[in-house]
């Protein structure tokens, strides 16, 4: 009792109330990251049910929850537009700088519609050689199997390229310059074999199902409150048994 009230004194008044806004706001951290925590555990269960749902086909109408489609695996029957290939540039493969191959795939049976499939890397000396023609022989009607990824809104408008390049899948952007609809999802062609050798190359399906640093950042944030309240009633205490003794009359 006579700590507290030591505490609430008027020597420690005003370092009282810093350390317990200090404690404070360590607490407040603390639970921010249990709830990022949480929210990252209702992510992973969504993500799970994605991962375990069989291949969507995509002549089949979407899902009206497009976002939730992102990883999902799918297949497309259909026909390459090569006429409306886009080649996505600034695209990376193990430090290699290259490009990706962007095509419109007509799907069969679905009339006039068609899906943006992503047909992989292939080197940047090719590209600026022009020798993108030869990844184009695949005429007759083809079944792509892949998984799905979500367009990238551009947030700035990008320097001027041909219009055969582009620097993010804006699918709102191309639907606009091609003369047919688009699924409002992109189809990333998986790789065709084991070890791929030849471009173009197909980076297989990512999906991080950690929980992050969020429960030791929490712990962490619950210790530096409970050190900083021990430590500074530590140091009240010992200044206080240290404080010379006022005189005697």
């Amino acid at each position: 009792m006579n700590l507290l009230k030591t505490l609430f004194s008027r020597r420690w008044l005003g370092g009282t109330l810093l350390v317990l806004f200090a404690m404070g706001l360590f607490v407040r951290l603390g639970i921010w990251q249990l709830d990022r925590l949480d929210q990252r555990r209702a992510q992973n269960e969504v993500l799970r049910t994605v991962l375990d749902a069989p291949p969507l086909d995509l002549a089949e109408p979407l899902p009206e929850n497009i976002d939730a489609l992102e990883n999902r695996l799918a297949t497309a029957a259909g026909r390459y537009d090569f006429a409306q290939e886009r080649v996505l540039l600034l695209q990376s493969w193990q430090g290699r700088p290259g490009v990706e191959l962007v095509t419109p795939l007509l799907i069969e049976g679905v009339g006039n519609t068609a899906v943006l499939v992503n047909r992989g890397w292939v080197p940047q000396a090719e590209y600026e050689a022009g020798e993108l023609d030869k990844y184009q022989t695949e005429t007759a009607v083809v079944q792509v199997e892949g998984y799905l990824a979500l367009s990238q809104p551009g947030r700035e408008e990008s320097p001027a390229v041909a219009p055969e390049e582009i620097y993010r899948m804006d699918l709102a952007a191309m639907a606009a310059a091609l003369p047919y609809d688009l699924l409002p999802v992109i189809l990333v062609q998986s790789p065709t074999e084991e070890f791929e050798l030849e471009p173009p190359l197909h980076a297989a399906r990512e999906v991080e199902l950690s929980e992050g640093p969020h429960l030791s950042y929490a712990w962490q944030w619950f210790i530096f409150c409970a050190l900083t309240g021990g430590l500074y009633l530590a140091f009240v205490r010992r200044s206080e048994q240290e404080r010379p003794s006022p005189p005697k009359n």
